[in-house]
């Protein structure tokens, strides 16, 4: 058996800099390392072997321990998003509060008023108040705007009465309603004197914060067991003209005078501030359950061993070409994530810091990104579980693996904070407008898309003899030609007779989803890019390149078709490129392993047996199967007797 010891010293990176670039700065890389190796000795923290034998009841009721644990490590930083880090690799499934602490902390001090602020957010980090965020219902989700929840303005009383209208309007699956949240942030329309003035914010009591109770007018619980997200109580929620104070509609861009006089301001995409903050989390912090999946795949792969070679000795897995196709091209998408991830949370950062001051110039840059590297970024961290659990061979099936898990747990996120194809097409409509925009004014364009300024020299660009150079020009070549075809597309459906809306609905839908997807592939890839700059290593920055080619050689294998029907490459340039990524194959196998243990992983978040740091799969599998399950503990001789006494009748 190879030893992953043996495969290490090999290594000529400087893994030091790397995991500085994926958590953004060396110093934050220490700090989580460290927090990850002081979790390995807290015993509340851990999450037992047999975890996946319990009931859901036994599992919802072991995150207590394991939540609060995790809230004393971090010092009760519970409203920094970026302490979620630590607890989000090394615990297994979702933890109590964790969504109500990323979604409705950052909605008050968005949308809300310094005075409402004050009223409630020292509260809400010490989980006196502990609120779920209440936007989808059980007929809507991503179509916000369709909510049908009502807020109804009493001037009379100068309250709002949150009613229920129907069955569809119940909230359904949001995150700690259904057992834990004493307080639900609620996303209502607003009506005042029978005016719909859209869908607004409102703090409501839903439980009675000594017992706990549901409040008069209130109906809510548990919505059941789900795929992944098994001890998250996501929950249904019905009101019956539940009366609240007018100061608890969150007031800081929206104002009611107590005649009933609704006064705005700012940016309506304001409202969906709370949940770009999320899609950060979900762009920064998650991904890195795609590492997860890697290292157990990657370690495993160096030390299973099958099959003999031409000298009688038998191969590690990773030395056939098919493993490396199967893992290594996915290891390339895991840096261009999380290093784009990095580039796009600071953007976001921004953006929140310009709101604050009243500048919203660059919400509509800052909410389409976010769209389209929430979709991609989920869509790839589920995808890379399911492929890393494929090259484990039958041991990737089992939950001793760590890898089943991974799946489970991650899937909801491709549908949660926003479904992802609808979040292609808020892209793909915002690409669309940079299209027209580029022709009248280009200086308006913002920097991450700033390939919009140079179409005409991006539509004449041809390749007939591939180099590792031309890979950002074949992918910008490859977006700017699905998106000016898409237009075109849009333009001849209208010109023949069918409105704009019509033609978008059912006529440009794999269109548009194929150019939002397709400008994220290049935006990664730009982002990965520009951070090799900031290495110093020689040699890990000719291994990241590397890397980064294989990445941008993988996309344009799979998605040729733009280049190949505009003429920009021929069939030769395709077979060069075929060839090109099998020589990277060979670059990066023997840095794989070093590369995905930069991200500092500690064998207690990996909830593995065959993917341990020390390289003894074997050892740790039968150990757990005898040892650590369960079932093997109980006595079945009644149960198998019955089974044997059971005779059919003829």
């Amino acid at each position: 058996m190879t030893s992953l010891e043996q495969v290490r010293q090999l290594s000529k990176i400087d893994q030091i800099q790397i995991a500085g670039l994926i958590f953004g700065s060396e110093q934050r890389a220490k700090e989580v390392k460290q927090f990850l190796a002081d979790c390995e000795k807290i015993p509340e923290v851990q999450t037992n072997a047999d975890f996946y034998n319990w009931s859901r009841k036994k599992q919802f009721l072991s995150k207590d321990k394991q939540g609060f644990s995790f809230m004393k490590m971090i010092n009760n930083q519970v409203d920094d998003m970026e302490q979620y880090t630590g607890p989000m690799i090394y615990s297994a499934t979702t933890n109590h509060y964790g969504v109500y602490l990323a979604m409705v902390v950052p909605a008050l001090k968005i949308l809300g008023t310094q005075e409402q602020i004050n009223a409630w957010l020292d509260d809400l980090i010490q989980i006196r108040k502990a609120a779920c965020y209440a936007q989808t219902e059980l007929g809507h989700g991503s179509d916000i705007q369709s909510l049908q929840t009502t807020a109804t303005y009493d001037k009379g009383t100068q309250e709002f009465v949150i009613n229920t209208p129907t069955i569809q309007a119940a909230k359904f699956w949001p995150g700690d309603l259904g057992i834990l949240a004493n307080w639900a942030l609620v996303f209502a329309q607003l009506i005042v004197d029978g005016t719909n003035y859209g869908v607004q914010s409102f703090m409501v009591q839903i439980r009675d914060e000594q017992t706990h109770k549901p409040l008069k007018g209130i109906e809510v619980g548990d919505i059941g067991p789900k795929m992944g997200y098994q001890v998250k109580d996501n929950g249904f929620l019905k009101f019956d003209n539940v009366r609240i104070p007018k100061f608890n509609m969150l007031a800081k861009y929206i104002s009611i005078s107590p005649q009933g006089k609704v006064m705005k301001e700012g940016d309506p995409k304001i409202s969906y501030a709370s949940m770009m903050m999320m899609r950060k989390l979900l762009n920064t912090v998650y991904p890195k359950a795609a590492a997860i999946s890697l290292t157990i795949a990657l370690r495993y792969s160096y030390t299973r061993q099958q099959f003999t070679n031409d000298k009688g000795v038998e191969n590690s897995v990773i030395e056939y070409q098919t493993q490396q196709h199967k893992l290594l091209p996915l290891l390339a998408n895991l840096f261009a994530v999380v290093l784009s991830g990095n580039v796009t949370s600071k953007f976001v950062d921004l953006n929140f810091t310009e709101v604050q001051k009243g500048n919203f110039s660059h919400m509509n840059a800052c909410h389409s990104l976010l769209c389209g590297t929430k979709a991609n970024y989920t869509h790839f961290v589920v995808n890379c579980a399911e492929w890393c659990r494929l090259s484990c061979g039958g041991h990737g099936y089992a939950h001793y693996s760590g890898l089943p898990s991974i799946y489970q747990e991650h899937s909801p996120n491709v549908t949660l904070e926003g479904e992802n194809q609808i979040m292609f097409l808020q892209l793909a409509r915002y690409l669309l407008k940079l299209l027209k925009t580029s022709q009248k004014n280009p200086e308006k364009i913002p920097e991450q898309f700033s390939l919009f300024k140079r179409i005409n020299e991006i539509l004449s660009f041809k390749c007939d003899q591939f180099q590792t150079s031309n890979i950002l020009s074949l992918l910008e070549s490859s977006v700017i030609h699905l998106i000016t075809q898409t237009g075109m597309k849009m333009m001849q459906e209208i010109q023949g007779g069918m409105n704009p809306k019509a033609a978008w609905d059912y006529k440009l839908g794999t269109s548009l989803w194929e150019s939002a997807n397709y400008f994220i592939e290049y935006y990664k890839f730009v982002c990965f890019q520009n951070t090799i700059l900031l290495v110093t290593h020689k040699q890990t920055q000719v291994v990241l390149t590397n890397l980064l080619n294989l990445f941008g050689v993988t996309i344009l294998l799979q998605n040729p078709l733009a280049l190949l029907e505009n003429d920009v490459i021929t069939q030769q340039t395709m077979k060069q490129l075929r060839d090109e990524y099998e020589n990277l194959l060979n670059l990066i196998k023997p840095e794989a392993l070093s590369l995905v243990e930069s991200f500092c992983l500690a064998d207690g978040g990996l909830r593995t047996t065959i993917g341990r740091a020390d390289g003894k799969p074997y050892e740790y599998t039968y150990d757990w199967a005898v040892n650590e399950n369960s079932l093997n503990k109980i006595d079945f001789s009644n149960t198998v007797n019955q089974l044997k006494n059971c005779r059919p009748k003829l």
